[in-house]
């Protein structure tokens, strides 16, 4: 499930560019991936607000791409894991994509609760005419 920035930007919220691409999947499946790929775990957990056990960051082109494996915050109440589900298709360039929702996608941003994340939060609630 794509979400943050990237996400905005194929919801029609932000206008771009895409400065990074953040997928949020299963453990399992960030760890099938790697084995598949060759690709290393770069979980090395230095952030004090996000955790992931898998971290990926194969090399897709000019955009970064992360792939978050077993993706969790940090809130006042300790790490909250977040399931890769809520998620809706999108066709873009002939390839479908799977898009954190907007009801989703607010969720997320709330619970990280940056400032930039509040306001990516009020704007996708707005569109969606809620004022939680």
């Amino acid at each position: 499930m794509i979400f943050g920035g990237a996400a905005m930007v194929l919801h029609g919220l932000e206008p771009g560019p895409v400065k990074d691409i953040d997928v949020i999947l299963s453990g399992e499946s960030a760890s099938a991936l790697a084995a598949r790929h060759g690709w290393s775990n770069q979980a090395d957990g230095t952030s004090a607000l996000f955790r992931s056990a898998v971290l990926l960051r194969p090399d897709f082109g000019p955009i970064p791409v992360e792939l978050l494996g077993g993706f969790q915050i940090r809130t006042q109440g300790g790490w909250t894991a977040v399931e890769s589900g809520g998620s809706q298709p999108m066709r873009l360039g002939g390839e479908t994509l799977h898009v954190a929702e907007m009801r989703r996608l607010s969720a997320l941003f709330r619970l990280c609760g940056r400032p930039k994340d509040l306001r990516r939060a009020a704007m996708l609630d707005a569109r969606a005419g809620r004022a939680d």
